[in-house]
């Protein structure tokens, strides 16, 4: 008997010696068995111009990551999507992963999709080419695919069917569909051309309509305000859609109830042509630009003042119009008064109604002397977009009434100007006539008044020199710049409750030693002179700097704003 469980024990051993052996040999063969593969195929070589296929690239690599090629001439409508899977048949042992994706063609023609790639303990393995041919009447016939057709459409509503340039125009985007659906997703958007846009709001709200006599769903998703800037016809990329339209497939559940699939579905939408008109020529003289509905005025805060007191000066255009892009002109000075830089003010709302709202310059204005002084009158131009005609606005002259202060002398020029003029006559003849009696007395006093006078003039040389050796140089655009960043930096660091207009400052003393004009500060002329990238970023640190003056709460981390006004600063 215990020779008999001494056996058996031993053929036990026998038994897991060979178990284990097995289970050895089998994850050897799942590791090194293979010789590593990446492969490409297509679900279609033929497609239609909006019809889905699939691609998908697999391998036999457990490791590495797959990298796709550029599929340029080809929307992704979905993925990627992976998934991998382990096999072992007859103790044979084979491993698979892939990676699909779901595209559909932008345009007509023969397109070659490259390898793609993936780096492997062989090396960098490559997979084959796919060469996909797209027609627009290739799209095979599938009768559930047909039941789907036309339950999901999208469309682009316009405002108006013809503008002038600079005249806005509102673009509506819209879907609708007639059957249930899933997986709405925007695959590509309109990319316009030649105008500038602004987005404006809409309340993405699912409401019930009939529409061609159907009873459907409709979502208004997207708005947008296009100001044209260039005359021609409104052009660019399609809207495009991708969703899944829900259909009965024609059989029946075990409940008896009928089947239903989702089916993807792509809709398109083409840019309305909306005509884009030039102005009229020819232009009247002195005209900028200015498009829309529009008024131009200039306001006092008093006409009559006395010497220790001020004048607010108001510079408006108001109204509907291309604010994206109007210059409010600037004062022309009245005599006798120090005009100081202006503040630039502005409230524009962009709206379906177009953009509403106004810009102006507010001066301030300082008497010298005491009488009476005339502001002079003012000139502006802009095209009527509802007469379609060009207007002037001309404000009068008015007069502006000094009480008490010093008398001004007799070179000051009063409103005619006729004081300065005799003046300046007076002065020319003078000189005239003490030119005349130096040259008669140069001619009596002879070589001594001469050397008399050679010795002044390198006097005065010298004495010129020394001062410019004095002076030193002009500090240099570099250490200007400098020593405007550390008064930022200074600021933030002692946390002043003003360290955010201190940095508006600086950037806006910046950009007019550039040579830009204050009031043309706008996102527009920023992308202009710093291109589209940099403009609009620099646009949002002067936005977030205005509205921190007002709410600093909702600012956020001052380092990060000091991080991002420094690197800037390096290009501006």
């Amino acid at each position: 008997m215990p020779r008999r469980q001494k056996e058996k024990r031993r053929v036990v051993k026998r038994i897991g010696k060979y178990l284990i052996l097995g289970v050895l040999f089998l994850w050897t063969a799942l590791a090194f068995g293979q010789d590593g593969s990446l492969t490409a195929r297509s679900s279609r070589t033929t497609v239609g111009l909006n019809e889905q296929f699939r691609i998908t690239f697999s391998t036999t690599e457990r490791g590495g990551e797959i990298k796709p090629p550029a599929m340029e001439d080809f929307l992704i409508v979905g993925g990627p999507f992976s998934s991998q899977q382990t096999q072992i048949i007859n103790g044979a042992v084979s491993f698979q992963r892939e990676l699909t994706y779901q595209l559909m063609p932008k345009k007509e023609g023969t397109f070659t999709i490259p390898p793609a790639t993936l780096k492997s303990r062989n090396g960098i393995l490559k997979s084959n080419t796919l060469q996909i041919v797209v027609k627009t009447g290739a799209v095979r016939e599938d009768p559930i695919a047909e039941r789907a057709k036309d339950g999901f459409q999208v469309e682009i509503l316009t405002s108006k069917k013809s503008v002038y340039v600079g005249e806005p125009v509102v673009l509506l985007l819209r879907a609708y569909w007639s059957k249930p659906l899933r997986g709405l997703n925007i695959i590509q958007t309109p990319n316009f051309e030649g105008v500038l846009q602004n987005q404006l709001d809409v309340q993405q709200r699912e409401r019930r309509e009939v529409i061609d006599g159907k009873n459907v769903t409709v979502l208004d998703f997207d708005k947008k305000l296009l100001t044209p800037t260039q005359p021609g016809t409104l052009g660019g990329q399609e809207l495009k859609m991708s969703a899944q339209v829900q259909v009965r497939t024609g059989r029946a559940d075990f409940w008896g109830m009928p089947e239903v699939t989702f089916v993807p579905q792509v809709a398109t939408a083409k840019i309305p042509a909306v005509t884009i008109k030039p102005l009229p020529s020819p232009t009247p003289a002195g005209f900028s630009g200015a498009v829309g509905d529009l008024a131009f005025e200039r306001s006092l805060s008093r006409t009559e003042v006395a010497g220790d007191q001020s004048i607010t000066l108001k510079i408006r255009i108001s109204g509907t119009g291309n604010f994206n892009t109007i210059s409010v002109p600037e004062l022309i000075a009245p005599q006798g008064f120090d005009v100081y830089d202006p503040k630039f003010n502005e409230k524009i709302d962009y709206t379906t109604s177009g953009v509403r709202g106004y810009k102006e310059l507010e001066y301030l204005l300082v008497p010298q002397f005491k009488g009476n002084f005339i502001l002079p009158e003012m000139r502006w131009n802009f095209f009527n977009t509802k007469t379609e005609k060009y207007e002037e606005i001309v404000l009068a002259e008015e007069n502006l009434v000094v009480l008490s202060g010093a008398e001004a002398p007799a070179s000051t020029p009063n409103a005619d100007g006729v004081a300065a003029q005799k003046r300046e006559v007076k002065d020319i003849d003078s000189d005239i006539r003490y030119l005349q009696t130096t040259e008669d007395s140069s001619t009596n006093g002879g070589l001594l008044w001469k050397l008399v006078a050679l010795f002044g003039i390198a006097t005065l040389l010298l004495w010129a020199l020394q001062g410019i050796k004095i002076g030193g140089k002009a500090p240099s655009v570099q250490a200007t710049m400098a020593k405007e960043k550390k008064l930022v930096l200074t600021a933030f660091e002692k946390g002043d409750q003003d360290r955010f207009g201190v940095m508006l400052n600086t950037l806006e003393n910046r950009l007019i030693a550039r040579g830009m004009a204050k009031e043309g500060l706008q996102k527009s002329a920023l992308v202009e002179v710093f291109g589209p990238e940099n403009g609009e970023r620099l646009h949002r640190l002067m936005e977030l700097c205005q509205m921190a003056q007002y709410a600093p709460g909702a600012v956020g981390d001052d380092a990060q704003v000091l991080h991002e006004f420094k690197a800037i600063w390096e290009w501006i």
